[in-house]
C-alpha cells in the first residue's frame, strides 16, 4: 500500500507517490483537471495500491486559507471525497506554501531558468516527502 501526493491546481494536478516501504516519494505524472480526471485517479489509486492521499493545501503567508485554498477544498469535495469512501482511503491534508518555490530550485537549469515542465509532479512529491519526514519524525507509519 501506498501514499499519493497531489498538487492540484485548477488546469494541471501533479501526482506523486512512494515507494513500497513509504520512505520516499517520486514524482508520477500530471493530470489534465477535466473530465477524465476522476477515471485517471481512479487508475493510479487501483494501480498503486494508495492507502492514503496526501493533498497540499496552499495556505497563505499568514496561515489562512485565500481563493486558492478553496479552490482546493472543492476539489477535495468534489473529487477525491467519493473516490477515497469507495476505496477506504485516508485524505490528509498538509500545507504547501512553500512546495512550489522548492519545486522550481529543483528543476531549474544551471543558468538559473525555470523550466515548467513537471513542475506540479515535482511540487506533488516534495510535499509528499515533507509527509513522509514528518511521520517519520513521530515515529508513525
Amino acid at each position: 500500500m501506498r501514499l499519493l501526493g497531489i498538487d492540484a491546481g485548477e488546469k494541471r494536478i501533479g501526482i506523486a507517490v512512494s515507494d513500497r516501504l513509504n520512505k520516499t516519494a517520486s514524482p508520477l505524472t500530471v493530470l489534465s483537471n477535466d473530465g477524465n480526471l476522476e477515471g485517471n485517479l481512479l487508475e493510479i489509486i487501483d494501480g498503486f495500491e494508495v492507502k492514503k492521499i496526501i493533498i497540499g493545501i496552499p495556505y497563505n503567508l499568514k496561515g489562512e486559507k485565500g481563493y486558492q485554498a478553496k479552490k482546493v477544498e472543492d476539489f477535495i469535495k468534489n473529487i477525491l471525497i467519493n473516490l477515497a469512501e469507495a476505496k477506504n482511503i485516508e485524505i490528509i491534508r498538509i500545507d504547501e506554501r512553500f512546495t512550489s518555490k522548492i519545486s522550481e530550485k529543483i528543476i531549474s537549469d544551471k543558468k538559473g531558468k525555470k523550466s515548467s515542465s513537471g513542475i506540479d509532479s515535482i511540487s506533488a512529491a516534495v510535499l509528499l516527502n515533507d509527509y513522509i519526514e514528518r511521520e517519520k519524525a513521530v515515529g508513525q507509519d
